[in-house]
């Protein structure tokens, strides 16, 4: 009894359609999966391995051999049974890893290889395409026979209509795939949906073949014993029972099995790449197990009644179906037809899926990254171009291995192509076992090896196969011969044996180039990480930083593939981990690099993750470039984070309700329920918010209007995104707030605020507002009065400010001048000879006397400065030499004349302040200490404290008590009464430490121990820059005289002039003077040549100091050494000065700091 074709195709498409429904709720729901679901769908995936092969050809291959089909059964039952801590660990690695499929992970151990990854995946791509045509001829071959087609052997199938069934299954196979096996980028994310419906198809094929062996031993048989005494009584099947065991040959097909089951791409895909809990392993090795014992239960029963009942004239593969058919049973045999299209299909669409993503990611996404194709996009059109890839990839692969099933023929056997497949696939065994269990494999000996095995493979196995159809003589050709006279004379079959010879000759080339190449650094990193699988990886790496990759950098990167939030938020947990916050700017290390390859490798793979990442980093030459860094799970912190929220929302005093992307109730508090009253029954999870909104709308609360355009509009709100916020009148007079916000991802998050005693309170605020107003009006007329009275006092301070102001300009050039000019008479009368004692005792009251005034009038004149806030800060890096140096230069002539031992211990610590500032600070600490130390010791040093410094200055005065510490720092405080009134000056200098110290923002502190000495410090930060090694500080020595050495003098002041050519007289210069640029020539015209000029800033005429040099070095054509010398210290004029490349030295000038500065300056005698 025959069926019609129409009504086959329809319920063939019928079962298509359910397979859709199943997949769309799988989808839909995968998030309400609960787990003992979750680990039955999974283990019953793993029967995606029965295929049509197993279905139809099992039964063929026990037709030829009675224990023929065994290893199929054998090999995977033994590997779960006794191997199952082999895909412990492959899962293991896997999700450590980010690994997307078999070419995924062979390349990422070793080496993350790029072009390993290619070979592998087009391995996968030519072993898979006969297979997928295997169950194309599968779902031919049963539609063939149930609309009568292929009964008889003699009569030759319609080519035309198998073709176009063929066809037909291919697209629809292909629709089914794009829709559920690439609806998200990330590979790593699990197809819930597609597992689901491959679980059904699962039961639905072991179903369909025990259906049809109960049917054959209870149905046409009286049961088993029946079945085989019948079986045994057949003259038929004489020469079928006295046939030998080829036990060699069942050993070898195992074995074979085995590899291929850990190999084959689909059964990594979904025994790896969707596993979600590695635990649901332990219950999938025994389910699986059975599974395989029912499958193969009634092998053997229905290859026997198809012998018997149907004779040599019926393809042994075809019993399942033809055995009901042709027994009046059309619905059983349209079951098998159905089980056997679900062992064909459910194999296509997990092939497809898997050979997809080997092939766009390791194919055809790294040419495309290579010719920086879209290297710009935002993530969602990358998201939408990979998609496609991966769609069009399909369709392509399912058309492919459409031509292949043309190209086979019908007169192939299915048991046939399985083995050709099998030993195709079976060449990756020594790569994934070398992978797993020995860390001297390399890539060069994988890569040797699958040549090796992949020529033999073609030339044993494709080559007969193809001659035979194509009626070459193939037999006598070397090797071929060879194998085929040893299958025969050792009881094995020629395919069998083929495929043990290119599978061992693949071995031992992998073994001898690992063992005689090099082994790359990377690849060691990850055999250790793929082999050492139990031990704990290490944490840190040697951890190399890469050249000039920053944080952001990588950030954009995984930005392009992943999304901002996911990257942002990986990026974010890691800087976490890390101890420390997310710093954009600072340089990548190894850890960083993985971070992102890991992001990145759920949805590019691995190796062209690294590709990606490679091409980011400046330093491509680089040899240890990727040190692998772990990142651990998350979800432990992702459940405790999840546990939190809700603690949280149930114990704040707002309602809140939470809807996911598709607009439905996902969470809400008990306080939500008791604002709103909603009745019983309305508030679930998945309730979608229109409901609940159309609730809320007629009973009023939303306002006035149409219910369901409140419904639209707030519907409307949550697909765009859009916050919103609302206040809404409860009918019971309360007030309630409303406050609407998007979700990251999608969804959105509604607060409920009770704000009716707010507004109670506003309105008594109002009313309280209003009263006060008026008495506000009223003080304010009289404020305006006083105000007015206050500006014009603030106008005549400002004045009086201003004035004051000039008055100190005037006095800081007017005073200095003839202060300066007695300075310099004064020193040159203590350098003259013979004088008698009487006359030196009163040069020094004169010097000491002229000294004082100085100081005075330069501390009245900070102070002033400091009180009208006219000192502002130049803030600048600097060492601490740059500082020290002058200030030995200025005190160590000074520490030698009054016998003090001076010692500043220099550093090459850079600070941040103002160096000017902070010169005048030390200058009032070490001229306080040499006023108290007497003869004793004064010290300048610095202390390293974390992220500054403390500069001290120490002296062994009589100290200060306690009590008087604070009292110091005051205006015109005086502690000493031993002193003179000329020595101790007005008591501002601690003062004007103070106020500047107050300005640079340092720390100013003293301490002391009376009688015995005291401390003043200045605490300053330390620059942003390296710490270099402190300079060790040379003895000051006074500088010798000079021996005729050439100075010019210029001031428009002559006193200043005669006093200067006094003194430098006394120090044995040849001293000449001028006071503009006319004088200047005439001196140069007369033959003087000076090695170094003094020159005043204000000149007459408008003209300066630092012009008058430029003009001179300009004349003489020399870089001529110069000294400005000038009582104007504003920070422009000493800019201006240090960028002529002039030194600078105060009015009055000291003698000791001028001889300094001319010893820098002069070859000396």
């Amino acid at each position: 009894m025959m069926l019609s074709g129409g009504l086959v195709a329809f319920i063939f498409l019928l079962y298509m359609a359910l397979l859709f429904v199943i997949a769309f709720w799988g989808d839909r729901n995968a998030s309400v999966l609960k787990p003992r679901l979750r680990v039955w769908v999974y283990s019953l995936s793993l029967a995606v391995w029965c295929t049509s092969w197993t279905f139809f050809g099992s039964v063929g291959m026990a037709t030829d051999q009675l224990w023929g089909f065994l290893p199929i059964y054998l090999g995977p039952l033994l590997l779960f049974l006794f191997g199952w801590r082999l895909y412990a660990r492959m899962i293991a690695i896997s999700k450590q890893e980010n690994i997307t499929s078999i070419a995924d992970f062979i390349a990422s151990r070793y080496g993350k290889s790029q072009s390993l990854g290619v070979v592998v995946s087009l391995l996968c791509l030519v072993a898979v395409l006969p297979y997928i045509a295997l169950q194309l001829k599968g779902i031919v071959l049963g539609y063939s026979l149930l609309t009568g087609g292929g009964t008889e052997a003699a009569t030759p199938l319609n080519a035309f209509g198998a073709e176009d069934t063929a066809l037909a299954v291919t697209l629809v196979l292909a629709l089914f795939t794009v829709l559920f096996g690439t609806r998200s980028l990330d590979v790593t994310e699990h197809h819930r949906g597609m597992m689901l419906a491959i679980a059904f198809e699962a039961l639905v094929k072991l179903l369909a073949f025990l259906a049809v062996g109960l049917f054959v031993v209870f149905g046409l048989f009286g049961g088993a014993a029946d079945l085989i005494t019948q079986a045994r009584a057949e003259p038929v099947l004489e020469s079928y029972w006295q046939r030998d065991t080829p036990v060699i040959g069942i050993l070898l097909q195992t074995s074979i099995a085995i590899f291929a089951f850990i190999c084959l791409p689909r059964q990594f895909q979904v025994a790896v790449v969707e596993n979600s809990e590695p635990g649901d392993l332990r219950l999938a090795r025994w389910v699986f197990t059975v599974y395989l014992l029912l499958a193969g239960l009634f092998v053997v029963p229905i290859a026997l009644a198809g012998q018997m009942l149907l004779g040599d004239g019926m393809s042994p593969d075809s019993y399942v179906i033809s055995l009901p058919l042709l027994q009046g049973n059309p619905v059983l045999a349209m079951a098998a037809f159905l089980g056997g299209a679900s062992a064909a299909s459910g194999m296509v669409i997990v092939a497809a899926i898997a050979l997809s993503t080997m092939v766009s990611n390791d194919v055809v996404l790294p040419i495309l990254l290579r010719n920086r194709v879209g290297a710009e996009h935002s993530y969602e059109r990358f998201r939408g171009w990979l998609l496609n890839v991966r769609r069009t990839s399909i369709l392509i692969i399912l058309l492919l291995a459409y031509v292949v099933y043309r190209l086979i023929g019908s007169e192939t056997s299915l048991a046939s192509i399985g083995q050709v497949a099998f030993a195709a696939i079976g060449q990756l065994a020594p790569a994934m076992f070398g992978a797993l269990f020995w860390k001297q494999a390399n890539r060069t000996g994988v890569l040797a090896g699958l040549l090796v095995g992949i020529v033999l493979w073609l030339y044993l196995l494709v080559l007969p196969l193809v001659g035979a159809g194509l009626h070459w003589h193939t037999g006598q050709l070397p090797m071929i011969e060879a194998v085929r006279n040893a299958a025969a004379s050792w009881g094995v079959d020629a395919l069998t044996l083929a495929s043990v010879v290119s599978l061992v000759c693949n071995f031992l080339v992998f073994v001898a180039g690992s063992l005689f190449s090099r082994t790359r650094v990377l690849e060691h990193w990850q055999a250790s990480r793929f082999v050492s699988q139990d031990s704990e990886p290490w944490i840190d790496g040697p951890g190399k930083v890469l050249l000039r990759v920053r944080v952001d950098d990588l950030l954009e990167l995984a930005s392009r593939f992943v999304g901002e939030e996911r990257a942002e938020a990986a990026f974010n947990h890691y800087a976490q981990r890390q101890g420390g916050s997310l710093h954009g700017s600072q340089t990548a290390d190894s850890g960083w690099i993985t971070l992102t390859e890991r992001l990145l490798a759920g949805v590019l793979g691995a190796s062209s993750a690294r590709l990606v990442v490679k091409a980011a980093i400046e330093g491509r030459d680089m040899q240890f470039d990727d040190v692998v860094r772990i990142v651990d799970e998350a979800s432990e912190v992702l459940q405790f984070n999840r546990g939190l929220l809700q603690g949280a929302i149930e114990n704040i005093s707002q309602g809140i309700s939470v809807v996911d992307k598709s607009l439905r109730l996902v969470a809400w508090n008990r306080r939500y329920l008791e604002m709103f009253q909603y009745p019983e029954g309305l508030i679930a999870i998945g309730r979608p918010i229109a409901d609940i909104i159309l609730h809320n709308a007629r009973r009023g609360l939303c306002g006035p209007g149409d219910p369901q355009l409140h419904v639209d509009k707030r519907i409307a709100w949550m697909q765009q995104g859009t916050p919103h916020r609302s206040e809404r009148m409860f009918p019971d007079g309360s007030v309630i707030e409303i406050i609407g916000n998007p979700m990251p991802g999608g969804g959105f998050v509604m607060s409920f605020t009770d704000i009716s005693a707010f507004r109670e309170a506003e309105r008594a605020l109002q009313e309280a507002n209003e009263s006060l107003e008026r008495r506000v009006d009223e003080r304010t007329r009289e404020l305006s009065q006083l105000n007015q009275a206050l500006l014009q006092a603030q106008a005549q301070t400002e004045r009086a400010s201003q004035s004051k102001s000039r008055f100190l300009t005037a006095v800081s050039h007017d005073l200095m001048q003839p202060l300066n000019a007695a300075r310099l008479f004064s020193a040159s009368l203590a350098h003259q000879s013979d004088m008698p004692p009487e006359v030196e005792e009163l040069v020094r009251h004169l010097d000491s006397s002229l000294a004082s005034a100085e100081e005075l009038i330069s501390d009245l004149l900070d102070i002033s400065r400091l009180e009208a806030g006219r000192i502002v800060p130049e803030l600048g890096d600097f060492a601490l030499s740059e500082l020290f140096d002058p200030l030995r230069i200025e005190f160590s002539a000074l520490a030698v004349e009054q016998g003090i031992d001076l010692r500043i211990h220099s550093s090459r610590l850079r600070v941040r302040s103002d160096m000017r500032l902070l010169r005048r600070v030390l200058q009032n600490f070490l001229t306080n200490a040499f006023r108290y130390a007497s003869a004793a010791r004064v010290v300048l040093g610095v202390r390293h404290l974390h992220g500054a410094v403390r500069i001290e200055v120490w002296d062994q005065g009589p100290g200060i008590p306690q009590d008087k510490l604070q009292l110091i720092f005051e205006e015109f405080q005086r502690l000493d009464s031993h002193r003179t009134q000329a020595e101790k000056g007005l008591g501002l200098g601690l003062a004007i430490a103070d106020g500047l110290c107050r300005v640079l923002g340092h720390e100013l502190s003293v301490r002391s121990w009376p009688g015995h000495g005291s401390v003043f410090s200045v605490t300053v930060p330390l620059a942003s820059m390296p710490r270099a090694v402190r300079s060790r500080t040379a003895k000051p020595e006074l500088p010798p005289q000079f021996d005729g050495a050439p100075v010019l003098c210029i001031d428009n002041e002559s006193s200043i002039l005669a006093g200067m050519q006094s003194l430098l007289g006394r120090w044995q210069c040849r001293v000449a003077v001028a006071r503009d640029r006319q004088e200047v020539r005439q001196l140069l015209d007369q033959g003087f040549v000076p090695e170094l000029v003094l020159v005043d800033y204000h000149l007459d005429d408008g003209d300066t100091g630092t012009q008058l040099m430029l003009w001179l070095r300009d004349l003489l054509d020399a870089d001529l050494p110069g000294v400005v010398i000038s009582a104007d210290g504003r920070q422009d004029v000493l800019s201006e000065i240090s960028l002529a490349g002039l030194s600078y030295l105060p009015k009055p000038v000291k003698p000791a700091a001028l001889r300094a500065l001319i010893s820098r300056h002069i070859a000396l005698a």
